[in-house]
């Protein structure tokens, strides 16, 4: 009995041991395998504990962050974070890591990687036990692309909201069933409400009751799809309980599913117009009136043109002719107009769409020269039916198209110079080619571009040999000339997708793009092979030069000045090589 209790015992141990065994192994299975998925996730990853210490960073952390691999595994996280949020950001690792609940968390912020670039990156953080130790997991997404388009969104609704309120039309946004969201302040002071009231009101609150039908079946149109837009003219009832005529242009806004979302109306005052159409349809004596009273040209002619029925006295400073000889001569009333203008403007008079018309042209007054006239008109239909006569109301707006052409010229001015301010910004005066602050710039891009996608790039670091002697020998301005022409002399003999920039003094850097060491190394051979000769004070000599070659992809290359100060030391080997070498290699010039 007591050996086979001992053998049973015995057995259980083993089981227990073998059952723990197993265990064991399967946790350093299960351990080793999250490990490796975690290193190979596509998506950076970050484990950091609540002392803030990367514990583990996996292949992609390290690759966007332009860090090496495993060189982010016990450094501090600030280092990822920039100078002037580093306060704030430990307050909220802080925060992260003594909160209850389900603790996860997303922020926008801004990261900055191993060369010192800040780029917007979104960070998701997530509370994770790891071998019974809380960490925060942090999962990275550059978000650079989508915080340039909102950047760009922002400057575009500045824009959109500067036009909206400094408009000289009245503009408002209005629901779809007719409540206004949104009106500028032109349209606040036509119609004399406050922002607040109309903000209360509809727009069929405001339309006189004759025209709000022909208005809703214009919006039902809009809403059904028939049209894109509409136009139509309408009286509004101000504050006082007046009518104010309108010009009315409504578009529908559609959302991003191209349901109807809202409408913009553009409302332009015309009760001036109106009333003085009105006044002309009263009564010939009230016409003259009020005709001769206005400084816009008031005409009347017969249907066809052909005889000037009446023409006020503004005719005269507008056309620059005497008004009477407008009745004796009809045809000096178009005659008059700009050549270019004059057949599309009898054109639109004597078709008269819908009874009338709205154009503008050009005048040559023998004076001023030219002046810009808008010219709307009607018809007047009598007892049968047909047209009486047709009265225009001509409105000198030169002042108003000159200002608007000089602000135009302004702006392009404006632009021009920024333009040429920005190559001056980029240009090195005395060569012409990219500056240095220009050629950094550039390095920034084609690092970038082989971080990211692997493309190669080289650079070619040139110095002129013996500078010196050239400017003591010839003088200062010599030297000048010399950087000038070795400027050309590269530019000549390198690819138009190359970039040569003046590094400082006497040295050049060229930009090889798409270019891997072996084709860099042609390129700086072909400079060597075609020696430059310059002339200065009727004396030639050579210009030799110096040339080191560095690739995007070399191991220090960390930087733009990592990247210069390995081709730099590769050009003094060059330079130590060859030295002594320029005068036995090329023939000797006259002196």
């Amino acid at each position: 009995m007591e050996v086979l209790l001992w053998l049973t015992i015995t057995a259980v141990a083993l089981l227990m041991a073998m059952a723990a065994y197993m265990a064991g192994r399967r946790a350093r299975y299960a351990i080793k395998t999250r490990d490796v998925l975690f290193d190979l996730s596509p998506d950076p990853m970050v484990l950091v504990d609540d002392q803030g210490i990367i514990r583990q960073a996996n292949v992609a952390s390290h690759k966007l962050l332009g860090y090496s691999p495993n060189s982010l595994n016990g450094e501090s996280v600030d280092i990822l974070v920039p100078d002037s949020i580093r306060p704030q950001h430990q307050h909220l690792v802080t925060l992260f890591f003594t909160s209850h609940g389900g603790r996860t968390m997303n922020n926008r912020i801004w990261i900055r990687g191993a060369n010192g670039r800040k780029f917007n990156g979104e960070i998701h953080l997530a509370m994770v036990e790891v071998n019974d130790e809380s960490m925060a997991l942090a999962t990275i997404r550059d978000t650079s692309a989508l915080w340039r388009e909102e950047r760009k969104l922002r400057e575009q609704r500045k824009a959109y909201d500067e036009l909206f309120e400094l408009a000289y039309v009245g503009i408002c946004k209005v629901s779809l069933g007719g409540r206004f969201l949104r009106i500028n302040q032109h349209l606040c002071e036509l119609l004399g409400y406050s922002r607040e009231e109309m903000m209360e009101l509809c727009f069929q609150d405001i339309t006189h009751e004759e025209d709000l039908q022909e208005d809703v079946e214009n919006v039902n149109r809009l809403l059904q799809g028939t049209t894109a837009s509409y136009s139509m003219e309408k009286r509004y009832i101000n504050s006082r309980g007046q009518d104010v005529w309108a010009n009315l242009t409504v578009s529908l806004i559609r959302d991003e599913q191209d349901f109807p979302d809202y409408f913009i109306s553009v409302i332009q005052d015309i009760t001036q117009r109106k009333q003085s159409e009105d006044l002309l349809q009263k009564s010939e004596t009230k016409f003259r009136t009020m005709a001769e009273t206005i400084q816009s040209v008031v005409w009347m002619a017969t249907p066809q043109l052909d005889q000037i029925l009446f023409v006020n006295e503004a005719v005269e400073t507008v056309w620059g002719r005497n008004y009477l000889s407008f009745y004796n001569s009809p045809g000096l009333l178009f005659d008059a107009i700009h050549e270019e203008d004059r057949g599309q403007v009898l054109d639109a008079i004597q078709k008269r769409s819908d009874g009338h018309w709205k154009i503008q042209y050009r005048v040559i007054h023998p004076e001023k020269g030219i002046r810009h006239i808008f010219d709307t008109g009607t018809e007047v239909v009598g007892e049968k039916g047909q047209a009486d006569y047709v009265v225009g109301l001509a409105s000198d707006i030169t002042d108003r198209v000159e200002t608007q052409l000089e602000l135009e010229k302004a702006l392009q001015k404006e632009k021009e110079a920024t333009e040429r301010l920005n190559q001056l910004v980029r240009t090195d005066p005395l060569t012409g080619c990219l500056n240095r602050q220009a050629l950094y710039e550039e390095l920034d891009n084609q690092l970038e571009l082989y971080n990211r996608y692997k493309t190669p790039s080289s650079i070619l670091f040139i110095d002129l040999n013996d500078f010196k002697e050239i400017n003591d020998s010839y003088g200062h301005i010599a030297g000048d000339e010399t950087l000038r022409a070795l400027a050309n002399h590269i530019n000549s003999h390198i690819r138009v997708t190359d970039i040569l920039a003046r590094y400082a003094g006497d040295e050049f850097v060229v930009v090889l793009p798409q270019t891997n060491v072996r084709e860099a190394t042609q390129a700086a051979a072909n400079l060597r092979g075609n020696v430059l000769t310059h002339t200065s004070q009727g004396r030639d000599f050579h210009v030799h030069f110096s040339i080191g070659v560095a690739f995007v992809g070399y191991p220090d290359v960390r930087n733009a000045s990592s990247w210069i100060e390995i081709a730099d030391q590769a050009m003094y080997l060059d330079k130590t090589s060859n030295r002594g070498r320029s005068d036995k290699d090329t023939p000797p010039l006259n002196s």
